[in-house]
C-alpha cells in the first residue's frame, strides 16, 4: 500500500548524525505499512526518501528506459549511485551515509517535506531559499502542469 505524505517538518540531526522521523510521518505510514525506505540524491541538492514499495515502482520505470540512448545511461548512473536502503531503529531514527548528507549540504537542521508518495530532505537554508522563489502566478503554473498531464494522457 502506497502512502501519500503531507506536511513539512523541521528536524535536527543528533550528535551521531541520526534523524528521528517525525511522529506525524510515522502515523501517515501506519502500523501495517513497512517502514523500510530508500534514500537517494534528488534534484536541486536535496535527498529523496522513498518508501521501499515506491522505490520498487521507480526502479521498474527506470529499468524500462531505452539504454541505447546516452542520456538514459547517464541518468541511470546518477539515479542508482548512492541509493541506500534503511529501516528506522527502535527509536525511529535513521542514519544516512555521510556522502548523501554532504551532497545535500545537510549538517544539523533539516527540513523534511512531503511530495506525495515520497519525502524530500533538505538543508534548512537551501529549502527556505528555493521556497522563497515561489512563482508569482501559481495559478498559471498549475494550469501549465495540468495541460502537460492532459497532453501526456492523450498520447
Amino acid at each position: 500500500m502506497k502512502t501519500n505524505f503531507f506536511g513539512e517538518y523541521e528536524c535536527k540531526l543528533d550528535d551521531k548524525g541520526r534523524l528521528k522521523l517525525p511522529s506525524a510521518i510515522l502515523q501517515q505510514l501506519g502500523e501495517s505499512s513497512s517502514h523500510d525506505f530508500v534514500a537517494n540524491r534528488g534534484f536541486e541538492r536535496c535527498l529523496y526518501l522513498f518508501p521501499k514499495a515506491v522505490w520498487n515502482i521507480k526502479l521498474e520505470e527506470v529499468q524500462g528506459l531505452n539504454e541505447y540512448l546516452p542520456e538514459v545511461r547517464q541518468f541511470k548512473r546518477y539515479f542508482y549511485r548512492g541509493a541506500t536502503e534503511f529501516t528506522p531503529d527502535k527509536a525511529d531514527r535513521i542514519l544516512l551515509p555521510k556522502i548523501l548528507l554532504d551532497y545535500a549540504g545537510i549538517d544539523r537542521t533539516v527540513i523534511l517535506t512531503s511530495v506525495g508518495e515520497y519525502l524530500e530532505m533538505w538543508n534548512a537554508d537551501n529549502y527556505r531559499d528555493i521556497i522563497s522563489k515561489e512563482p508569482e502566478d501559481l495559478s498559471a503554473l498549475a494550469q501549465k502542469i495540468a495541460h502537460l498531464r492532459t497532453k501526456g494522457s492523450d498520447e
